[in-house]
């Protein structure tokens, strides 16, 4: 590959994880019977309560929302590959990819079974509720507060009734939760990029976030130096900031990666054909691997939601 074509081709091969997305979602657009969603959610009358009449259904419904913001992120990291510039940009955008994974990809884990996943995914409304709520931290008492506040007492409420212990209930600025916390963001990470590999999630998600945040150690990523001084007296010299196809195939790897694994999860869950899938994730891996200039291999089996890999 070209090092001209470089930037496209790492477009092109995003373009083609939402085409196999939206190729299988148009004619179904839901999980299909027979499928591990629907086995969960006929037993959804089990756990009905003041959260809601279909809390599995709901659970299972609920990371559709994500996977399209996460399509909307890839897009437009594509774009910005496409584009003359953007340096930082990329990063920046697959940092929020990987973090906008992370949810749905845990809230997916295959087997769990219908009682825990709506415990996970009441703990991520519980989340979400408990920010809306201090989203209007410090004004007087408003609709939005309100609702959300009522809606945070009935779903312990009903957690309570199901036999889950409810925690944390009675702090000002941080949400309850039902049992457990859900881990942190690296230490998912770290499963979801590579297991075999843990450090290699967390890198992904601490670079990207030292750009994002504008951290000095990002920014030097993108320093080439020119050994030009600027002040002989302080001893300063003149730095481009710019990057490569190679850096940033290697260095924005994460999200792709990450896209892989919850789409793999979601697909499985759904009872999806994955054909189209497999053939977009090996193209990505591919590209990925033959841009950044690193060993190829096969797609790791801890994409696939049964730990089945493929050459």
């Amino acid at each position: 590959m070209r090092i001209a074509d470089a930037w496209a081709e790492l477009a092109r091969s995003l373009d083609g994880l939402r085409v196999a997305f939206y190729e299988s979602y148009e004619p179904v657009h839901g999980f299909l019977p027979g499928s591990p969603a629907s086995d969960e959610c006929s037993r959804d009358a089990t756990l009905a309560g003041t959260w809601g009449t279909s809390p599995v259904r709901d659970a299972n419904i609920a990371p559709l929302s994500p996977l399209l913001v996460l399509f909307d992120h890839l897009d437009t990291l594509a774009s910005v590959f496409r584009s003359p510039g953007g340096v930082t940009a990329s990063h920046t955008l697959a940092r929020a990819i990987l973090d906008i994974a992370i949810g749905p990809w845990y809230l997916l884990e295959p087997g769990i079974g219908e009682r825990e996943r709506v415990r996970r995914y009441m703990n991520l409304r519980l989340q979400s509720l408990k920010e809306q709520v201090q989203l209007e931290a410090g004004s007087d008492s408003t609709a939005i507060r309100d609702h959300s506040t009522d809606r945070i007492a009935l779903i312990t409420k009903a957690a309570r009734a199901h036999g889950f212990e409810v925690r944390r209930e009675g702090d000002r600025y941080r949400a309850p939760y039902l049992d457990s916390q859900m881990p942190s963001t690296t230490s998912l990470a770290a499963e979801m990029i590579a297991p075999q590999a843990p450090t290699l999630g967390p890198l992904f998600w601490r670079m990207g976030s030292a750009i994002a945040h504008g951290q000095h150690h990002g920014i030097s990523m993108f320093f080439e130096r020119q050994d030009l001084a600027v002040d002989p007296a302080h001893g300063d010299a003149a730095v481009r900031i710019q990057t490569s196809s190679k850096d940033t195939a290697l260095r924005c790897g994460g999200a792709p990666l990450a896209v892989i694994a919850t789409l793999g999860r979601f697909f499985a869950q759904y009872g999806w054909d994955a054909t189209k899938l497999r053939a977009a994730e090996a193209d990505v891996i591919d590209v990925c691997q033959t841009v950044a200039g690193v060993q190829k291999s096969g797609i790791p089996g801890t994409f696939r939601a049964k730990g089945s890999a493929s050459a």
